[in-house]
């Protein structure tokens, strides 16, 4: 049995046995919404059109990078399976072009943010971690954290990963399947760069529908996705991303028996456990946060 959890704004989630939905129109792949979450309605049949490919602009492969000149290695504790205190953040752009977007991210307001988990002892996990440590518990990084990305915006990789990867960091990125290779989206090449370098790839849906409108293909948008993805970068592909955090109890079922590990979703509850695996509260970091914002719901404060 999976519990879905109610997005409350300025609160943590309270478990319960319902679904979410929304009563705006699917917004665009590129157009990520704050979902609002209320009892299901009847929804309009969605027709699931495969994208059609358009001309990939040629980048340059950023190849090589430069680690931090001393990596210290941070306190560790061991955590019992059934329960695993993790705030997970979720960024979408990291972006100095886009205007007007609470879903991008100033690089530079990016970097103060990461430096700040940094310079007060948090070190990173990927999700498939936390999967593995709800199941089986182990040890982690006593101040750990989770930066995840979705989508799969080339900007994440220009801008978000030299950050990152100064400060020893990783991440986890959700990427539309459909997506890769597509104009403004990372290719196959960068996300294998990203893989060899500690990041994990998630699947973020084929082509970003609302997954619970009737008439969407599920085994397109959740088990296509994910063996498009492992063909492409050679990797087992472990975990999912709810489009828009949107998710009722039969999606959620179907996205486990698809052979993920776990999926995510939107909230503040950081206390992950056996009956959360499948919708994973995450943090969206906001455009206009204040760095007091930023911190004021990770667990550990500011000591």
């Amino acid at each position: 049995m999976v519990i879905v959890l109610l997005l409350v704004s300025g609160c943590a989630t309270i478990p319960a046995k319902v679904t979410t939905s929304e009563n705006k129109a699917t917004p665009t792949p590129f157009q990520p919404v704050q979902p609002t979450f209320t009892p299901p309605v009847t929804a309009t049949p969605v027709v699931v059109n495969t994208p059609i490919p358009t001309p990939r602009p040629t980048r340059t492969r950023m190849s090589t990078r430069t680690p931090s000149a001393t990596i210290v290695a941070l306190p560790t504790k061991t955590v019992k399976a059934g329960s695993v205190l993790v705030p997970i953040l979720l960024y979408h752009h990291v972006s100095s072009e886009i205007k007007n977007s609470e879903y991008s991210i100033d690089p530079a307001t990016f970097k103060k943010q990461m430096h700040w988990l940094a310079d007060h002892g948090y070190a990173t996990i990927n999700v498939s971690d936390l999967a593995r440590l709800i199941e089986n518990g182990g040890t982690l990084p006593k101040r750990a954290v989770i930066i995840t990305f979705d989508d799969g915006y080339v900007d994440v990789y220009r801008n978000a990963y030299p950050i990152l990867q100064e400060l020893g960091f990783s991440a986890t990125f959700f990427v539309i399947a459909g997506m890769i290779d597509e104009a403004g989206n990372l290719g196959t090449e960068e996300l294998q760069e990203l893989i060899a370098s500690g990041w994990e790839i998630g699947s973020h849906s084929m082509s970003h529908f609302d997954l619970n409108q009737q008439g969407v293909d599920l085994e397109n948008e959740v088990n296509g996705s994910k063996r498009l993805l492992e063909e492409k970068l050679g990797v087992r592909i472990k975990t999912f991303a709810y489009p828009y955090g949107l998710a009722k109890p039969s999606v959620i079922t179907y996205t486990e028996d698809a052979g993920y590990t776990s999926a995510v979703g939107l909230g503040f509850n950081f206390t992950h456990t056996y009956q959360t695996q499948y919708y994973l509260n995450r943090y969206e970091i906001k455009s206009y946060f204040s760095l007091d914002q930023f911190t004021e719901h990770l667990p550990w404060g500011v000591n």
